[in-house]
């Protein structure tokens, strides 16, 4: 039996699925206060999930203290439009880019820090995020290149919840990856 498959492993990964998941129902809340709309969380996933499209842009958080990892909030192209609209009041292709990277930082980090403060309650430790690193585009190459860097064997240990608010155009793929 590898180390990946014996009981304790087996008991680990679904401590760290229960915490992902009140990460996302936490993420789901914040959410739906700054969208003004009902923000449902999807069902937690163990996946690669940002492999495949549409997920294009993302902002990606180192995790640090009793659980380490890395955590990302993308968006699609729609979602994105939608952002910054609600929180620049005009379209993105007239708002300044340096605002529409704020902007998304700022929402990532919002978001971030209420997923990672839901995680420490439970677990009862300091957890801390990095700066925001937001990738306007191929957020899944830098993903990639961050997991690689940090979290040698553990690259497939990653979980993922769509938050959405139905009825509108905003959709977030919140992805949570722990070290081994």
């Amino acid at each position: 039996m590898s180390a990946a498959t014996t009981p304790d492993a087996a008991a680990r990964r679904e401590r760290l699925r229960a915490l992902a998941s009140l990460g996302a129902q936490r993420a789901a809340r914040v959410l739906a206060e700054f969208a003004g709309a009902r923000v449902e969380a999807g069902p937690l996933r163990a996946e690669k999930a940002l492999e495949t499209p549409p997920f294009e842009t993302g902002v990606i958080f180192r995790v640090e203290g009793q659980l380490t990892g890395h955590l990302a909030f993308c968006l699609d192209p729609l979602s994105r439009r939608a952002v910054v609209r609600l929180l620049l009041d005009e379209d993105e292709p007239e708002a300044p880019p340096d605002m529409v990277a704020s902007a998304l930082c700022e929402l990532a980090n919002i978001v971030a820090s209420q997923t990672v403060s839901a995680i420490a309650d439970a677990v009862g430790a300091a957890i801390s995020l990095s700066v925001p690193e937001l990738a306007l585009e191929r957020v899944a190459a830098r993903w990639s290149e961050l997991r690689a860097e940090h979290s040698e064997g553990a690259r497939d240990l990653t979980f993922a919840s769509e938050l959405s608010a139905p009825g509108t155009e905003l959709r977030v793929l919140l992805v949570i990856a722990p070290d081994a």
